[in-house]
C-alpha cells in the first residue's frame, strides 16, 4: 500500500528541472556523517546544462561537509514549496580544479545575489551530485 500523495521516479525529468529552476529556491543537502548521524546544509545549487540528473553544488575544502563527502559520497538533496516538495537521493563526486570551482561558486553567488568576489582565493570544490531516486509529495 502506498501513499496517493507521493510520486517515486528514478530520473530528473525536464519537468522537475524546470519547477527546481523556476524560483529561486534554497535545497537541503543531507549527508552522512562519521558517527551515522545526517548533517544537513542549506546549500546553493544549479543544474548541470549537459547532464539531466546532475546538481551542482559547491563547498569549501576546509569545510567538515568535504571531508565526510569524501568518506560517504551517498546524499539526499530536498526541495520544498510548502506542502509541495522533491527529495532526490543520489551520489557525490567532487571537482576540485581550481578555476572551474571558483567560477561555479561565483556564478551561483551572482543568482543569489551574493557578492563574487568575496570567494576570491578559496579552494572550493564543485560537488556533482548524480540522482538516482526522486521523491514527490504533491
Amino acid at each position: 500500500m502506498g501513499d496517493p500523495d507521493l510520486t517515486v521516479e528514478r530520473v530528473l525529468n525536464p519537468e522537475l528541472r524546470a519547477w527546481v529552476l523556476a524560483e529561486l529556491r534554497y535545497p537541503v543537502l543531507a549527508i552522512n556523517t562519521g558517527d551515522g548521524a545526517p548533517s544537513q546544509s542549506v546549500m546553493w545549487f544549479d543544474l548541470d546544462p549537459d547532464e539531466p540528473d546532475v546538481i551542482l553544488m559547491n563547498t569549501k575544502v576546509q569545510r567538515l561537509k568535504y571531508r565526510q563527502l569524501q568518506r560517504d559520497p551517498n546524499v539526499s538533496v530536498l526541495f520544498e514549496n510548502g506542502m509541495d516538495w522533491t527529495a532526490m537521493r543520489g551520489t557525490a563526486t567532487m571537482d576540485a580544479t581550481y578555476q572551474p570551482a571558483l567560477d561555479h561558486i561565483q556564478a551561483l553567488a551572482r543568482r543569489y545575489g551574493s557578492d563574487p568576489s568575496r570567494f576570491e582565493g578559496q579552494d572550493r570544490v564543485i560537488i556533482r551530485i548524480k540522482v538516482d531516486k526522486v521523491i514527490r509529495h504533491d
